[in-house]
């Protein structure tokens, strides 16, 4: 299947990696995932949360960026995210990739760290890097190995997530697959989100860096579940030139043909996770049209989505269409409002800031019980747009978060 994403595909469809998945310490779930490139030329780009409060995993793997472009191994634990952490939290990051870069006979700076899970508490460093031997040792290819790597870095996801996409350049097949982990704490400048993007194609390190920030910036910069940026988002692109392809080191049709699959996946999958987000019983897509700029358009999208107000009014499925004015009008746009047209999934509700008749708002009100929910606000001043993905709130999400130590 070409050009098309492929749920049964993933990272396991790129030749040339391994992976494992494993469980250490006394948790009774997989918590320590390794990804191993066997292709020396392999090359890495990231992009990484921008909260001020980095985690020192973070910290090391920019610090790794700007010593060389190889990057062979991705190793993340999960369960704690070594974040807030001092001087032992750096210490223990860097004894696990001294130790993994040692057993798998690759230079330290070739080499990618996550962590996710609480932030504050230190890592098991001692068991961690006692499974290392078992995670480097238990390396496959297949696709139950892949999926071993997905579980052992989730934390409250309820399920794996993950995808490839296929395409054909001047005859030679390309292959990308990604996963991605993350249900909370979910906004743009990343989420407590750890991505892995792995890809045969041919490709020089700093056109490969601009085709991650451009399909980034189309895709997981425009979720949010609540608002909050974590402290160790991140999202890791190796690719291992496996496809043979003519290298792609200028910004032309080859690289538009990349950009354009990498994005299709990344926003497949940035879909995937507000779908899994936490107590989530709605997917809410926020489209803000008409505006003077794009910025105008996503600080509007986003003022909505991350409105506690709306989030419970959808929950409760109340046609309360006032509460999406309200967030609207508090982006401080300075936009006039007196033009707006306002449709809740296809049905007119305002129109040119007028409300419709009781019949349209009604029939608006009876769709909400929908899972998936469409606001579209034209404001009629402008040829820019934006597109924002978002979900409620739920009784379920508050308990979630009031029982979890972040």
């Amino acid at each position: 299947m070409m050009n098309e994403i492929d749920i049964k595909a993933g990272l396991h469809t790129v030749a040339g990696f391994t992976f494992s998945g494993v469980c250490i310490g006394d948790e009774n779930k997989k918590n320590l995932a390794l990804i191993f490139s066997e292709v020396k030329e392999t090359i890495g780009v990231a992009v990484y949360t921008k909260n001020d409060v980095k985690a020192a995993p973070v910290l090391i793997s920019q610090q790794h960026d700007s010593e060389t472009p190889i990057k062979r191994v991705v190793l993340i634990n999960s369960g704690q995210a070594n974040a807030f952490t001092g001087k032992k939290g750096f210490h223990d990051a860097y004894h696990c990739v001294s130790t993994v870069a040692n057993r798998l006979s690759v230079n330290k700076e070739h080499v990618y760290l996550g962590s996710t899970g609480s932030i504050g508490y230190p890592i098991p460093i001692d068991d961690i890097i006692d499974g290392i031997d078992k995670v480097s040792e238990g390396r496959g290819s297949s696709f139950i190995y892949a999926q071993n790597f997905i579980e052992a870095t989730m934390t409250t996801d309820t399920r794996p997530k993950q995808a490839g996409i296929r395409y054909i350049d001047n005859g030679k097949i390309i292959n990308i697959g990604a996963t991605v982990k993350g249900s909370g704490m979910i906004m743009p400048n990343m989420a407590t989100m750890l991505c892995t993007v792995l890809t045969d194609v041919n490709i020089s390190h700093d056109i490969l860096k601009s085709a991650l920030n451009t399909a980034i910036d189309k895709s997981f910069h425009c979720t949010t579940v609540d608002g909050d940026t974590s402290t160790n988002d991140t999202v890791f692109l190796l690719a291992n030139g496996y496809a043979k392809n003519k290298k792609i080191e200028l910004q032309d049709a080859s690289y538009e043909l990349f950009v354009k699959n990498l994005t299709k996946l990344l926003e497949h999958l940035a879909k995937e996770m507000i779908a899994d987000g936490e107590g989530i019983t709605k997917f809410i897509t926020i489209k803000v049209s008409g505006v003077p700029s794009e910025e105008n358009g996503k600080s509007i999208a986003f003022s909505i989505a991350n409105s506690p107000l709306v989030k419970t009014a959808l929950f409760g499925e109340q046609m309360n269409w006032g509460r999406i004015l309200m967030a609207a009008g508090k982006a401080y746009t300075g936009l006039d409002f007196n033009r707006l047209n306002m449709k809740i999934n296809n049905i007119q509700v305002i129109r040119e800031s007028e409300p419709t008749d009781d019949k349209s708002h009604n029939e608006a009100a009876q769709t909400l019980k929908n899972r998936d929910i469409e606001i579209c606000l034209d404001l009629n001043q402008g040829d820019y747009e934006f597109t924002a993905w978002t979900c409620d709130f739920s009784y379920e999400y508050v308990k979630i978060n009031a029982g979890y130590i972040s």
